[in-house]
């Protein structure tokens, strides 16, 4: 039996049907969707699965029937298929560098689409054109326009480090998006998907008529593979393959999916729901990696956090209402908005009585992506990161903390002059630094863990061995070691059959390193 082919390199329906590609069949929500004539927003992290949603769209609106047989909404829908002329707009895929870059694509495709249809009279600004464009479709056709925006947040979200670009983005693309309500009458249905939404400042504020089903539970899985679509017959020979290459049998193999991809939801319901991106490409090379946070690695999220000065331990439990995740217009000194929205923390549970949300990392690709990022950032003067945490893991689980501490103070070496000189107004830049390592090192650890006493910095457990460990920045590693004692920190580990360490560290921002060590 021929192994089916998983889709690592295209998002188009007719490519993956076509060509025998696997296909999770999304086409119930589709049927959904298009039946309810209007407006609508989908926000999902990157390589989620919504270039594919608009490709499926599409092909469902042109008649494109032969595509869908024997998929949902083939049964759903019998008989005939009502066609519709289609505008689809790609928007990333660009580099935004300069003022008339946004122009510039959307000149390209309004190009290709007048001239699909005839049209010489071209206006000035891209809003008339467009405008003129739906216009004309629809007397040429007779037939009421279908119109499809993928990714309409690229020239925002790729320039939100630059905010003049930004902002002269917004003011084209307001105008641009603001056709969309002008041309209401000649528009049979519209959809927009992208990763990030504007908040107070959204570029659709002259569209009032967009409903947003980015936290709607009927489409929770509208995007990514859920457990049960994961567990059907198109993925059988490619977890085999994973658990063949590994060595572990089938379950193991759906266990270690499920810790590094699985933990994304996206409403109230708490669907599960897997990354497709990593997921094709594990069952493609049969092994476990990180591929969704390789591909893209947040440089630009770990600069923001490091500039905000936020408590990067927080975010894995951070307790906020859905409106705050809707808006970035604070991502300066709150990061969490755009860290939820590009994937990096998503829904844990929701608390009806408080109406909140509790977010974390989805999983365990997430939390090393993230954390090795901010490391990286913090550390830009290292390259080997994970070299040194390896090192230091090596130690800790020998039950070495002298050793270990000897790593750290090495790798702590490698940060930068000019981090030296400022890092006085990052309050938690070393606690962060030793947070993400502790963290990556893959063993259970507990930062600021909360006794009857007070929080003591961080906990490691091996299966050996605990440590309990105190931080003094511009102290003293005696301060450190007292505070442990006077407090009682070991108390709550007294039954634990595990030799325990109190490790007590002294910081220098002087040195930007680890000045005075004791151990007990």
């Amino acid at each position: 039996m021929e192994s089916p082919t998983y889709p690592v390199s295209t998002s188009v329906f007719e490519t993956i049907r076509t060509e025998n590609f696997v296909y999770v069949d999304k086409t119930d929500y589709v049927y959904s969707l298009v039946r309810k004539p209007g407006y609508f927003f989908l926000g999902r992290p990157r390589r989620f699965g919504k270039s594919l949603l608009l490709s499926t769209i599409e092909a469902y609106f042109m008649g494109k029937r032969d595509l869908f047989r024997g998929l949902a909404i083939d049964r759903l829908q019998p008989g005939d298929w009502e066609t519709y002329p289609v505008i689809h707009l790609d928007m990333s895929g660009k580099t935004y560098l300069k003022d008339e870059d946004l122009y510039s694509l959307l000149d390209m495709h309004l190009s290709n689409l007048e001239g699909l249809y005839g049209i010489t009279d071209h206006r000035e600004s891209p809003d008339e054109r467009f405008y003129m464009l739906i216009e004309t479709v629809t007397k040429v056709t007779g037939k009421k326009v279908v119109v499809l925006i993928d990714e309409y947040d690229s020239p925002l979200s790729d320039t939100i480090d630059s905010p003049e670009l930004q902002e002269i983005y917004r003011e084209q693309l307001h105008g641009f998006y603001s056709v969309l309500k002008k041309a209401e009458r000649n528009i049979r249905f519209c959809m927009l998907t992208g990763v990030t939404k504007f908040g107070k400042v959204s570029v659709f504020s002259g569209l009032n008529n967009l409903k947003d089903i980015s936290f709607s539970n009927e489409y929770a899985g509208i995007c990514g593979i859920t457990e049960e679509e994961l567990h059907s017959s198109s993925y059988e020979a490619g977890v085999r393959k994973l658990a063949r290459n590994n060595g572990w049998d089938p379950d193991e193999a759906f266990r270690q999916l499920k810790v590094c991809y699985d933990g994304y939801h996206f409403s109230k319901s708490m669907l599960d729901v897997y990354n497709p991106y990593s997921i094709n490409n594990a069952l493609f090379d049969g092994e476990i990696s990180d591929y969704w946070c390789r591909s893209r690695l947040p440089t630009l999220l770990s600069k923001t956090l490091m500039d905000s000065n936020f408590v990067i331990s927080s975010l894995n439990g951070s307790m906020v209402e859905e409106s705050t995740l809707s808006d970035l217009s604070v991502y300066r000194t709150d990061p969490v908005p755009l860290l939820y929205q590009t994937g990096y923390l998503t829904l844990k549970s929701y608390d009806a009585g408080s109406q909140l949300y509790t977010i974390g990392y989805p999983n365990r690709e997430v939390e090393r992506g993230i954390l090795g990022n901010i490391l990286q950032v913090y550390m830009s003067g290292t390259s080997n990161v994970k070299g040194a945490v390896a090192l230091i893991r090596q130690e800790l689980a020998k039950g070495e903390p002298m050793e270990a501490v000897g790593k750290l103070k090495a790798f702590l070496s490698g940060i930068p002059s000019r981090l030296r000189t400022n890092v006085s107004r990052y309050e938690n830049y070393y606690h962060t630094i030793f947070y993400c390592i502790a963290s990556l090192i893959g063993l259970d650890t507990d930062v600021e863990y909360n006794t009857s006493e007070g929080f003591i910095d961080m906990t490691i457990k091996t299966d050996r061995f605990i440590y309990v460990i105190e931080l003094k920045v511009n102290g003293d590693a005696e301060d450190a070691i007292r505070q442990i004692e006077e407090k009682h920190y070991a108390a709550p580990f007294a039954t634990d059959h595990r030799p325990l360490f109190k490790v007590g560290l002294g910081f220098s921002r002087k040195t930007a390193t680890i000045q005075t060590v004791i151990i007990e």
